[in-house]
């Protein structure tokens, strides 16, 4: 009788684990997706460079690309340390699904799944070495370019003005 009922208990505690590292897989690859869109837009293009009825002297064009960049040198390390920690927790939690043979393959697959999706969130997660290049064609048919660290708050098309090094829409 004692025998059955920690059987029973063995196999909810198994399905149990298996639920949790099923979770804490979509968890992971969740909080892969980037958080911008690098590339906003309305798709169509400006025609002219009045920008109707308003008036800019000086520092005003439109938004012809947007692009997400790396900043300063890119050594950063987190990456490197996402991945040991994504390959650690993961191969954790496949540890704990399964039984013998299926237990090492579990325990393997859940290292390197692991340490796949700890590398992503490490990329995007490091130092702040990423920001934001705006470029800008102005009036005179010139071209700006603008890097922040901050996502813009323009899209391409906008008629925007470049004021101190930062791009507003006009």
């Amino acid at each position: 009788m004692w025998k059955r009922v920690f059987l029973e208990r063995r196999k909810a505690m198994r399905s149990v684990a298996s639920l949790i590292s099923i979770v804490a897989v979509a968890l992971l690859l969740a909080a892969c997706a980037p958080a911008y869109n690098t590339r906003p837009g309305y798709g169509g293009q400006p025609v002219g460079y009045n920008g109707g009825s308003r008036q800019c002297y000086q520092g005003c064009g439109y938004v012809r690309d947007i692009q997400q960049v790396q900043l300063g040198s890119g050594n950063s390390n987190g990456a490197a340390v996402g991945t040991v920690i994504g390959a650690v927790v993961g191969g954790l939690l496949g540890h704990q699904v399964g039984g013998g043979k299926g237990k090492t393959a579990a325990t393997v697959a859940g290292a390197v799944g692991g340490g796949f999706a700890g590398h992503a969130i490490g990329e995007r997660t490091g130092n702040g070495d990423y920001g934001w290049q705006v470029v800008v064609q102005m009036q005179d048919g010139q071209y700006a370019t603008v890097t922040t660290r901050d996502p813009p708050q323009v899209r391409v098309g906008d008629y925007v003005m470049i004021r101190n090094n930062a791009v507003y829409r006009y």
